[in-house]
């Protein structure tokens, strides 16, 4: 049986609630903290900033680029972050081009301060998140763009070299991007989702998956090329290519992914839009065998 005593409400409510209903008000802007945790979460851990900031630490600097490393963002999201992220001095613009007429973006010293978080970011999810990858994760179009970011291009020879990427086991909503095209050279690295018309030098198959795999650290190249990973072409450019995607080290060894800590790679840019101101041979293939890798993900298992 209630007593009269309880009926009253206590301090701690009285003084909670109101408080409660003010955070709950403000949340989305600010947690209410002094705390360096929080205030940097602020910043950095709203929808959609950490992949920016990755997108800006290999490399990319215009608008359409970073679009294109994000692509499920809408531009009106991404101009909101970028000019978030410009007022909180994380990153600057800098003109571009003849008078100005486009700009880039570039981290500050703040922002390449972020560096040892994204690494160590990156580092827990190969740890722990590996079983939460889904078939439908799997985006030819982020890999091939990922792979364009990879290219050492002073590794390559001094003439075009044009890859043409087959994948199978592709989900079915990506089937549009089931052939792709990498065009290499000193100057930069081109990804064409149509026949560019060029000789092909050198042609890859295999599963989704595995590029995946390879691509992530959890595979080595030298596993899988010629089994899972089918290479028809150019003998030369096929012993080559896994060096010139920083696959393997030139003598041989399998090299680690690069890391975001350790600089950006040069790419191509892209300025054909901007933010608004005020406010963007010989046959290398093997015959085929067993896999390499017996390991099955969740995102084997067929769509429901």
């Amino acid at each position: 049986m209630w007593t009269g005593r309880h009926a009253l409400p206590s301090l701690f409510f009285g003084l909670a609630i109101p408080a409660a209903g003010d955070y709950i008000g403000h949340m989305s802007a600010s947690y209410g903290q002094f705390c360096p945790i929080a205030q940097a979460s602020e910043i950095f851990a709203t929808r959609w900033t950490p992949l920016i900031v990755r997108e800006l630490m290999t490399g990319v600097h215009s608008f359409n680029d970073i679009h294109r490393g994000v692509p499920l963002i809408s531009r009106a999201v991404l101009i909101a972050r970028l000019r978030e992220l410009e007022r909180h001095g994380v990153i600057e613009r800098r003109p571009h081009g003849a008078g100005g007429a486009s700009h880039e973006y570039w981290l500050t010293p703040a922002g390449e301060g972020l560096r040892v978080v994204m690494h160590a970011l990156g580092q827990w999810g190969i740890t722990y998140t590996d079983d939460r990858i889904k078939r439908s994760d799997l985006d030819l179009a982020f890999l091939i763009w990922g792979l364009r970011k990879r290219v050492a291009l002073s590794t390559l020879p001094d003439r075009r070299v044009v890859l043409r990427f087959e994948f199978s086991g592709v989900p079915a909503s990506r089937t549009k991007f089931r052939i792709m095209w990498l065009i290499l050279g000193r100057s930069g690295v081109d990804v064409c989702m149509k026949d560019p018309g060029f000789a092909i030098d050198l042609t890859l198959r295999g599963n989704i998956r595995d590029y995946v795999e390879v691509y992530l650290g959890h595979t080595n190249w030298r596993d899988v090329a010629g089994t899972a990973l089918q290479l028809d072409g150019d003998l030369q450019i096929a012993r080559a290519f896994p060096v010139w995607l920083r696959f393997e080290t030139v003598n041989g060894l399998n090299a680690p992914a690069p890391h975001l800590s350790a600089g950006p790679a040069s790419v191509q840019t892209d300025h054909s839009d901007r933010l608004p101101s005020d406010s963007s041979g010989m046959r290398a293939r093997s015959p085929g065998g067993p896999r390499a890798t017996d390991r099955r993900r969740a995102y084997d298992a067929p769509p429901r």
